[in-house]
């Protein structure tokens, strides 16, 4: 019995562990991003015990989409610019990334067509999304791109384009000498804009405003310029429960990621305006935002598979307890059969009367424990107990016959 005890607990706290979910999450090294993924994992991991997020880095955008088609990765957070694919959703608005274009002091920054022409131009990387931008800019104004010098080399440009995060001071540093490209003057930002007009025909982007002395000396009044929103997306087939959950969890716990970027903030937003999606929304996210919360059963069915392994494993351990049980009372009465019937086999050996009288004494002693072990309930009053009992007391009347036989042999006294 000690032995049998702990490997039924074994097997039952073994069965009570739910089967560890992984997530493959990817990113791409820009701007804030390694930032949210780290506190989104951390943020995921401490809110569900059972699920591990596993971070990869992207090489570049469409990789990244091509990985989520594919179903290579779970999650990416991806810019809103991209071009429908079959297998991939959105799940929710992270951030407006602003598209930031510096210049050196000196050049003309009076128009958007002078300054592309005005120099070598860095760009980013080809079909990343300021790249992608930028291609589109040139179309919508007319530009053509074989006149514009474009490089590599950041160090080398006299124009420098960034879709990023706010600048922080220090990043701001890297650009003394620049000033800061505005579309447009803030006071005729209206629907006859020139950013309005951008995002009239890519309606992906949105106007933005960068606050006068919000950037120290390169805001000394306010600037026009465009963002684009950074969404977190996710495989199609992604459980809906599963992409409910992470939609909640990151949009209900959006204060923690202020520390990264204020953006953050009102970036993940319940309300934020799906109709701009490139991507389609995910059932799952659909459900959160629009309060159709899951059904009992779907939210549970994983619960309830753990909890009917637990019953099956405590089934399974109950049974094979009681048949351990009822296995060792029968190995218990197997052992007085075996000494009753080697008495019974000794009776014809018997040739003196306390020989006999011990072997009497030794049924009845027998008989005596059975009994006692059975009110101790280690043994059971079954068949095979009650043939015992009977086998025992037939054995102490041959035992009793052999006696008077043994005496009637004896010569009597004579006087």
């Amino acid at each position: 019995m000690k032995r049998i005890i702990p490997l039924f607990i074994i097997a039952i706290v073994t069965s009570c562990n739910p089967t560890l979910t992984t997530f493959t999450f990817i990113y791409n090294e820009e701007g804030p991003n390694e930032q949210i993924a780290l506190k989104m994992e951390e943020l995921l991991e401490g809110e569900f015990y059972n699920v591990d997020i596993k971070l990869v880095k992207g090489l570049n955008t469409n990789a990244n989409l091509d990985s989520l088609a594919s179903q290579k990765v779970d999650m990416a957070l991806v810019e809103n610019y991209v071009s429908y694919q079959p297998g991939i959703s959105s799940a929710f608005s992270v951030y407006s990334e602003v598209l930031h274009i510096l210049f050196k002091d000196g050049l003309d920054g009076s128009s958007f067509q002078n300054l592309m022409y005005s120099g070598p131009i860095y760009i980013g990387k080809e079909n990343s999304p300021t790249y992608n931008i930028m291609m589109d800019l040139w179309a919508y104004y007319g530009l053509s791109s074989s006149q514009i010098k474009v490089t590599d080399d950041i160090s080398e440009a006299v124009v420098i384009t960034e879709l990023t995060n706010l600048f922080s001071q220090q990043q701001l540093e890297e650009y003394v000498g620049f000033r800061l490209f505005s579309f447009d003057d803030a006071t005729n930002l209206s629907d006859a804009s020139s950013v309005q007009g951008i995002t009239l025909k890519y309606p992906r982007l949105s106007p933005f405003v960068i606050p006068q002395d919000s950037y120290w000396s390169f805001t000394d009044q306010p600037i026009v310029t465009l963002s684009l929103d950074l969404v977190m997306m996710v495989r199609s087939e992604m459980g809906e429960v599963a992409v409910n959950d992470l939609t909640r969890t990151m949009l209900r716990n959006r204060q923690i990621f202020t520390s990264i970027d204020p953006l953050l903030f009102d970036g993940m937003q319940e309300d934020f305006d799906r109709a701009k999606l490139n991507i389609p929304l995910h059932e799952g996210s659909r459900i959160f935002l629009d309060r159709e919360e899951p059904s009992f059963v779907e939210r549970y069915a994983e619960l309830g598979g753990v909890i009917l392994s637990i019953i099956i494993a405590m089934w399974s351990g109950l049974v094979s307890l009681t048949k351990w049980q009822a296995q060792k009372k029968k190995d218990k009465i197997d052992e007085f059969y075996e000494d009753l019937m080697n008495i019974k086999n000794d009776i014809p050996k018997i040739k003196q009367i306390p020989e006999g009288m011990a072997r009497v004494k030794r049924v009845q002693a027998a008989q005596n424990k059975a009994f006692q072990m059975l009110i101790e309930e280690k043994l059971v009053a079954n068949d095979s107990f009650r043939i015992y009992m009977e086998l025992s007391k037939e054995t102490i009347n041959d035992l009793r016959g052999k006696i008077r036989l043994i005496k009637a042999k004896q010569p009597k006294a004579t006087t």
